[in-house]
């Protein structure tokens, strides 16, 4: 994302993070251009009454700018640690603290 940025005259500040930020949607295009230059591969999930979708620690997720809800909802997430992905979380951490002070990610949430 920080090449791609960069190929449309974006500015990179040092304290940001295009992930972190959650300020770029991946639309078919750059998942297309993702997978023939770095071999990543994305899933489209289609979630139905009664589904549960379960997101690992750590992993990127997105979802559609304008989902279309059939019916009403709400959504609720959990954020938790498990003992086998503490390791990652830290790793996680880190990576927040070189963020700016008034990011919205800067806050330690494990509080090491």
């Amino acid at each position: 994302l920080l090449q791609v940025a960069e190929e449309q005259g974006q500015e990179n500040p040092v304290d940001h993070d295009p992930i972190h930020d959650q300020s770029w949607y991946l639309d078919r295009a750059l998942r297309k251009r993702l997978q023939q230059e770095y071999g990543v591969q994305g899933w489209a999930i289609v979630q139905f009454l009664g589904d549960v979708v379960f997101i690992p620690a750590g992993a990127p997720h997105q979802a559609r700018p304008r989902v279309h809800n059939l019916y009403s909802c709400i959504k609720v997430a959990e954020d938790f640690v498990s003992p086998e992905h503490v390791k990652h979380c830290f790793w996680l951490t880190q990576e927040f603290r070189y963020l700016s002070h008034t990011h919205t990610n800067h806050e330690d949430k494990l509080q090491v």
